[in-house]
Formats: C-alpha cells, structure tokens, sequence
C-alpha cells in the first residue's frame, strides 16, 4: 500500500475515535471532574431589549443542566479592584473538554462530529455551573486537529457574580451567599 492510496481500518477517523476513546479512558475518567451545561433557550427567553434583564414573565430560559464531563479545570482568583462601589472580584475559569462530550449535549455547536461550526459564539450565552459556581463562556478555542476534526476544546469562562443572576430565576439559588 502506497502513502497516497488510502486503505484499511486505521484511517483517520479510526484514529480520531481511539483518541476520543483515550481521551475518556486516560484522563476524564481517572483525573478529570464533572460540571453542569446550561443551553440557552433564545426561542423561549424574553428579555428587556434596553437593559437586557428578566422583565416579567418569562425572562430568559436556560434549557438543563446536562452533565459535562471535563478533562481539566483551572480556576485563578479574580483581582479585587477597589472603586466608589466597593470591592468586586470575580474568577475566571480554563476548562478542556474532548469534543465527543461536547457534541453529545450541544450537538448545535457542530457541522458535523469533531468539526466546529462558526456560529460557536452562540455557546457565550450558555452557563456552566462549576463547585456550585456559575460561569459564562468568553472564548472557545477548538484544538488538537486530526484529519480536519477537532479532538478538544479548551473554553474560558468568567464567573457571573450574585448581582447578575437574580435577574435570571434559574440561578437564584447561585446568588445566594
């Protein structure tokens, strides 16, 4: 067999799943941690259109949480910055997720398995709940590109503080100190 003929079972997609499959088994599995995935219902969700706020009714909809099995999470302390309102200091948070994981409860964020459509800017409105947290996405970054199709995602998140919850009934309890 030639290098440009391609033939056999080990082509590039067998290799993409046995990296997914290790990905699972080495490192979510044995090392790695949970969180919640929360999906934006923009269908669903009403919001204020001048001060993007619950008004009443229904506010915004957020459809879960699904589990999210993560390979690795850092969280670093926010900077507490002092102004004429106070301290405030939120964290920020660096999660890797293999892009099976992902695509089984966001399958919206895809083209196709392992290929990241260009509207994944939608996922900045979904929530993630982290050690009873809640975070909002500011960056996704799509990684570790085999044949054309992702085997990662790194996300960065920003924590949301109690003020900017309790206009959002679902995470009440999250603003709660």
């Amino acid at each position: 067999m030639r290098s440009y003929s391609v033939g056999g079972r080990f082509d590039s997609d067998f290799e993409s799943d046995q990296i997914s499959e290790g990905i699972t088994a080495d490192r979510t599995n044995t090392v790695g941690t949970t969180a919640q995935w929360w999906k934006f219902d923009s269908i669903n969700s009403v919001k204020d259109p001048i001060y993007d706020v619950e008004p009443i009714g229904t506010g915004r909809i957020w459809i879960g949480p699904s589990v999210l099995p993560i390979i690795t999470a850092t969280t670093t302390q926010g900077t507490t910055l002092q102004s004429e309102r106070g301290f405030y200091n939120t964290d920020t948070l660096k999660i890797t997720l293999n892009i099976d994981d992902v695509y089984a409860i966001a399958p919206e964020l895809f083209t196709d398995r392992g290929l990241i459509s260009s509207n994944v800017d939608i996922a900045d409105k979904y929530r993630i709940v982290f050690k009873g947290e809640v975070y909002r996405p500011i960056r996704t970054q799509p990684m570790g590109l085999v044949a054309n199709r992702h085997t990662i995602i790194g996300i960065d998140l920003t924590q949301l503080s109690p003020e900017e919850l309790v206009n959002d009934a679902q995470f009440l309890n999250y603003a709660q100190p």
